[in-house]
């Protein structure tokens, strides 16, 4: 089968590589789309964590977003057909651990992620997953947009640990993918919702934000809630101190720096920060709110490239886009 690879920083071919076989508890699946985001850039640049910390290397299968059809079940499975549209978790967790038996399975001490290390990604005709991992979205048309399942459970995960109450006031710091992903999701609940995003984000529906904001001039103590999803240099800062006492900030974007706060003011005003680690536990909620939010997803949507054409979509992830997402089509 065809398999696009990261073969060498800032260097994508196509390969081809043997189809995965259909283990007894396992499916396979006919990829569709596969969407690309900052972590895969990192991999490309060769700076990931991934890569420096030795659970992966060259030449490396991406592709941890995804969607498609079942095109394979294990005798196990009595419960997906042929033709299915399903996607999954990047996430494999063992089952086994006291995290999982605890009922935190993002926290899993014996992970395996889809497309990051230890098993291959989903930038390929077929991927084989453990049924365990996937959720099924039906008989329905599979879309570019299915691919933002992936993000949307990291977000529902923030907003469960943010317990926003009506009448709060919520800044999301960044417009990229996860903010603007908690953006639609908020713009549900009976709350204030503000953006601080310096670049322009003609992307977001006006009617989903009170305030646009492209610094934190004026912000200070102002916000039960703060999103951080950008991961930008000064964030954390930023996000600690546009809270009114008694705030959380809920940390999802992942800084590549150190960044330096005072833990005696966030003691003092009686501050949570809350760290985020995926929402391994949502897709089933995020296929259901899917279709509520559509046209915000279809919104982040830049381009959708042709796999044979795997290295221009890194281009055009790597440049200038007015919108955060870029998509690979393997059909």
């Amino acid at each position: 089968m065809r398999a696009a690879m990261i073969d060498a920083p800032r260097s994508v071919s196509i390969v081809t590589i043997d189809r995965p076989n259909c283990g007894p508890d396992d499916v396979v699946v006919k990829v569709a789309y596969v969407g690309l985001c900052g972590t895969d850039l990192e991999l490309l640049h060769g700076t990931s964590s991934y890569l420096t910390d030795g659970l992966t290397s060259f030449p490396h299968h991406f592709g941890h977003e995804w969607v498609g059809t079942v095109e394979q079940t294990g005798p196990n499975i009595h419960d997906l057909s042929t033709g299915d549209v399903v996607t999954g978790s990047t996430m494999i967790f063992c089952q086994a651990c006291s995290a999982c038996g605890a009922g935190r399975r993002n926290q899993c001490s014996d992970l395996r992620e889809v497309g990051l290390y230890e098993h291959p990604g989903a930038a390929a005709e077929f991927l084989r997953m453990p049924r365990r991992t996937v959720v099924s979205l039906g008989r329905v048309t599979v879309e570019p947009e299915h691919v933002l399942i992936e993000p949307l459970v990291t977000v529902l995960e923030a907003l469960d640990a943010a317990s926003v109450s009506p009448g709060d006031r919520v800044l999301v710091v960044g417009a990229g993918t996860i903010g603007s992903l908690s953006i639609a999701v908020l713009s549900r609940y009976p709350i204030t919702v503000d953006v601080l995003e310096p670049r322009s984000i003609e992307h977001l529906d006006s009617g989903t934000v009170t305030h646009s904001f492209t610094d934190a001039t004026h912000l200070t103590g102002q916000y039960d809630v703060v999103v951080e999803a950008s991961g930008g240099a000064g964030a954390l800062g930023t996000a600690v101190g546009v809270l009114r006492p008694g705030g959380k900030c809920i940390l999802v974007g992942v800084a590549a720096h150190t960044e330096s706060i005072d833990p005696g003011a966030v003691a003092l005003a009686g501050i949570s920060i809350i760290g985020v680690r995926h929402g391994v536990d949502h897709y089933r909620r995020a296929a259901e709110l899917f279709p509520l939010i559509r046209p915000a997803l279809t919104a982040l949507i830049d381009s959708v490239v042709p796999l044979t054409e795997a290295q221009s979509a890194f281009d055009r992830l790597e440049g200038h886009r007015t919108r955060p997402k870029v998509v690979i089509s393997v059909e």
